[in-house]
This record gives C-alpha cells, sequence and structure tokens, in this order.
C-alpha cells in the first residue's frame, strides 16, 4: 500500500513539471556514461575505452518542440582526457510533460591529456590524442525536467610519430565511434 501511495504521488509531482515553452531558456546539466571503440591506425579493431562525461548545454526555445544552443563537456576515457564545446539542436515530439526527443551535436573537442604508446621501439616516439571534429546523435525521452537517453558519438583520434633514427614525423587522423547513456537534468528560466 505504502509502495502504490508513494508511485501514486511521484506521477502527480511528474504531471505538475513544466513543459517547454516557447522564449524560454534551458540550462541542461548532464552526464553521459559509455564505450569509445578505438581502432588503431593500422585499422584493425584493437580495444574498449570507457568514458564518462559532465558539462552544461544553453539552450533557447525557439519553438514548443524545437531548442537550439551551445555547450560543453568534459570528457574523461580511461586514456584520454578531453573537451568538446558543440551547438546543439534538440527536437521534442508530442506536447505532453512527458514526451520523446532527438538531440543532435556538432562542433570541435579540444585535447587535454596524450595518451604515449610505450609498447613501441625505441627509435619511436609515439602519441594519440582526441582532437578535432566532434559530433553526438541522442534519442531519448523527457520526463519532465529529466532525459534518459541513448546515444552515438563520432570523434577525431589524432596520432603522431617520429622515427627518431631518420627524424620523419608522421601524423594521422581517423574519426572514433562511440556508444553512451544520457541523462540530464534542465531547469527552465521563463521568458
Amino acid at each position: 500500500m505504502k509502495r502504490n501511495i508513494f508511485l501514486f504521488g511521484l506521477l502527480l509531482a511528474l504531471g505538475s513539471l513544466h513543459a517547454q515553452e516557447k522564449g524560454q531558456f534551458v540550462l541542461q546539466a548532464e552526464a553521459n556514461a559509455g564505450i569509445l571503440f578505438c581502432y588503431p591506425f593500422q585499422g584493425t579493431f584493437n580495444s574498449i575505452d570507457l568514458f564518462g562525461s559532465i558539462g552544461p548545454v544553453f539552450r533557447y526555445q525557439a519553438g514548443e518542440h524545437l531548442g537550439i544552443g551551445l555547450g560543453a563537456n568534459y570528457c574523461l576515457h580511461e586514456c584520454f582526457q578531453y573537451l568538446p564545446v558543440f551547438a546543439d539542436a534538440k527536437y521534442s515530439f508530442g506536447t505532453g510533460k512527458t514526451r520523446p526527443y532527438a538531440e543532435i551535436r556538432a562542433g570541435y573537442a579540444f585535447g587535454l591529456k596524450k595518451r604515449y604508446d610505450l609498447m613501441t621501439p625505441a627509435i619511436y616516439s609515439p602519441w594519440f590524442s582526441i582532437e578535432g571534429f566532434y559530433s553526438q546523435f541522442i534519442v531519448g525521452y523527457s520526463i519532465g525536467h529529466s532525459d534518459l537517453g541513448i546515444g552515438g558519438q563520432l570523434v577525431n583520434m589524432k596520432n603522431r610519430t617520429i622515427d627518431f633514427s631518420d627524424g620523419h614525423t608522421s601524423h594521422n587522423n581517423r574519426l572514433q565511434p562511440a556508444l553512451f547513456l544520457h541523462y540530464a537534468y534542465n531547469f527552465h528560466f521563463g521568458r
């Protein structure tokens, strides 16, 4: 009986939360956790790295369904740290307090920490970093002020190798895919 009363109260509380309205500003605080699929520059699948990210998105609600904004996330992988800065567009389907949404982002990731490959011969000095093109696509469900979703990500990985025997330096870039779970809480500010 107590559980039923709790669930009923929770449903009432969720139902009383505000839907997004045109002209509102939204501050979205989010956290993501997922896996990055690493494909080294030889072209074969090598490993799966866990990663997490946190950050804000500042969004203007251009209509009842469409919000556009800017955001940044601090991302931490097992071997890398980077800070993507991106443009964001979120489209909410339906008009209720709970509704599905799709969100797309594109921007630039600034590398904060490099990974040095210590397994190569001493004549090489290779490093890898995540820096460059960054994009995400998220689909999910909004429940009141909370968003729950699943997403995909593409981020550029840079590789540089110096051969100390002849001084030759090589640079490579490759887009690395990732999958992640997404949670966000939206703070709404009136017109």
